[in-house]
Formats: C-alpha cells, structure tokens, sequence
C-alpha cells in the first residue's frame, strides 16, 4: 500500500528529470573521449559506425541493410545498448576490484567505484530504458551483497521492476520493459534446468551447449510477448542468437581493450577488431540472403500467453519438486486447450 502511495503520489504529475550541470559535464567529457578514441582507431565508416552502435547505441551511421538483416535473423539486441554489455563491463571490474583487500574500508571503496562506472556507462549510452533496466538490477545486487544481505533473485528482479515504475508508472506497459524482465527471468528459471540435463566431458562443447541452453532460456519466456504485440516471430531466432551472441562478444571485449590501450597499440589494435566487425557483418549478410531468413506469422491472444505462462510454470515445478500433480495440472491446462480449440 505504501509502494502504491509514493507511485500516484510521484507519477499523478510526471516531470522530466535531468542530471545536474557538473555531472552531464563530466558524462558528455566520458563520451566525446570514447568517440574520440573510436574514430581514430575504427577508421572505415561501415566499421566505425557499427562499434559506436555497440557501445553506445548510435545507430545513425549504420547500414539499413545490415540493420534489416539483424532484424530479420533475430539478433538486432546485438547492436542495442542492454544487459548484455553492461554484465561484460560489470564481470571486468569485478575481476579488477576482486584484488582489493577484504575490510570495511575497501569494500566500501569497491562499491562507490563500480556504482559509479556503471551509471556513468549508462548515462554515456544516453540513459536508454535497457540499459537502465540492467543498471538497477546491477545496482541492488550491488547494495545487497555490500550489506551482506542473502540473494534471491527473483526479488532482486521486482525490486528494479517497483524502482521503474516509481519513475513511470507507465512503463509496465513498454514491451522493452516486459521483453527484458521475461528474457532475464526465463534465463534464471531455465538455465541450470537446461544445462544440467545433458552431461558434457568436452569444454568447448559444454561452451557451445551453455550459450544455447541460455538462448532457449530466454526465448521460452519472450517468445509469447513476442506473439502477442507483433503476432510473428524471426525464423531462425534460437540458431542465430546461439551462434552470433558469442562471436559479438568478441567485438566488446576488443573494442573495451582498445579504450585502455595507449594511442601506438590502440591503432593496431583498431586494425584487428575492423577485420573482425567486417568479416561478421559479411557473415551476417551472407547468412540473411542465403538462407532467406523471414518471419512465422504466429498470433496469440492475452488468454492464449496466460495458458502459456500457467503451462510454462506448471513445468517448472513439475521438474523442480518431481510432483505428479504439477505434471497433471499440465496436461489439464493442454486437454482443455485442445477441447477449445476444437469447439470453437
């Protein structure tokens, strides 16, 4: 009730917040010093305009082609600033702050700094509701583990959902916003579900495996929202995010080693990641026209992505708990579908 309170009370008059003078100062400085950079080591236009659009989600000088082949393949997250490429920064400082020592003082000092570098990264990015969305879940995980407090995902994920409504409550509507939360949930759900029900001996399979048990994760979840607002989906959405979200997570661990190196080395380094974002975007073309990549024309209703949900969750539990009545409640939910659908 009181949650409800601050939110009519903070949205009954919305007003548009801007970050103080010296702060936008400081976040403008950031961003014209990593363009600077990229301009002088990502030289070819095609290229250039690609690596601004992955890190900072500027999409002006990109190709529309190129652009409709990642739409059509499924993979246009790639080249939207998301979850994606703020957990890569977030893992890296992590590692670097991880040599820190163990006190009070320290600890204190590691959070301040990752807090810091992770909103100073989004507000670089132009504050685009993804990456804010990925920034509150970093930031209370962030909190909850500096207070010691125990780790429940899925109240983590509510907590960011009730701190974005407090901003607009309107927002539980954005299908970013219901497309994120569901991808996030799902890969937290589904996962280790997935991944454990095959034993892998060799590493690179086990590799490939874990980047396909995320994809299908995500995609059980997304796929009727998906439906539901578009009514179609991309035909090879599983295939083309379990082979290409590997392959561009190169290009931002490339590009993040580029910003650090000294100006010699950055330009060598420039001249290896433009012949991998050409030879990946070629990759990406050739694919789109040569398997005539398309859409399924699939329509649901809000009745039909309720059964799916209950289904989907029924599941869960039935492989969670090993209880025959979750495993009865799902073939309940399918025989009714079915007596439906063929009286109707």
């Amino acid at each position: 009730m009181s949650w409800g309170a601050v939110i009519q009370w903070n949205t009954s008059s919305p007003s548009h917040y801007e970050l103080p003078s010296s702060i936008n100062s400081y976040v403008l400085y950031c961003r014209n010093v990593l363009i600077e950079k990229i301009n002088k080591t990502i030289i070819p236009k095609e290229a250039n305009g690609f690596a601004l659009a992955l890190l900072l989600g500027v999409k002006m000088d990109m190709n529309k082609a190129l652009v409709n082949a990642y739409t059509q393949l499924g993979i246009i997250h790639i080249i939207a600033i998301s979850g994606m490429h703020l957990d890569i920064l977030f893992k890296s400082l992590k590692r670097l702050t991880s040599y820190f020592p163990k006190n009070k003082i320290f600890n204190i000092i590691e959070i301040v700094i990752l807090l810091i570098l992770v909103w100073t990264y989004t507000f670089m990015a132009n504050a685009s509701p993804s990456i804010v969305r990925a920034s509150v879940f970093f930031s209370i995980y962030l909190l909850g583990n500096f207070y010691a407090l125990s780790s429940f995902t899925l109240n983590t994920i509510a907590g960011g959902i009730l701190i974005l409504i407090l901003t607009n409550v309107r927002g539980i509507e954005h299908i970013g916003l219901q497309l994120s939360y569901a991808a996030v949930i799902g890969i937290h759900l589904f996962y280790k579900i997935l991944y454990t029900s095959v034993d892998i001996d060799n590493p690179i399979i086990r590799f490939l495996w874990s980047n396909c048990c995320v994809s299908l994760a995500a995609q059980l979840t997304t796929f009727p929202i998906l439906l539901l607002h578009f009514h179609q989906a991309a035909s090879w959405v599983l295939v083309s995010n379990f082979i290409m979200v590997p392959l561009s997570n190169i290009i931002l661990y490339g590009l993040a080693i580029i910003l650090i190196l000294p100006k010699g080395l950055a330009i060598y380094g420039g001249m290896l990641v433009v012949k991998y974002i050409q030879f990946f975007n070629q990759f990406v073309q050739q694919w789109f026209l040569n398997t005539k990549a398309g859409t399924l024309q699939i329509t649901m209703s809000v009745l039909q992505v309720i059964g799916y949900y209950l289904l989907l969750l029924f599941v869960y539990l039935w492989i969670y708990q090993k209880k025959s009545s979750y495993l009865l409640a799902v073939l309940g939910l399918i025989t009714c579908y079915t007596v439906l659908k063929l009286f109707s």
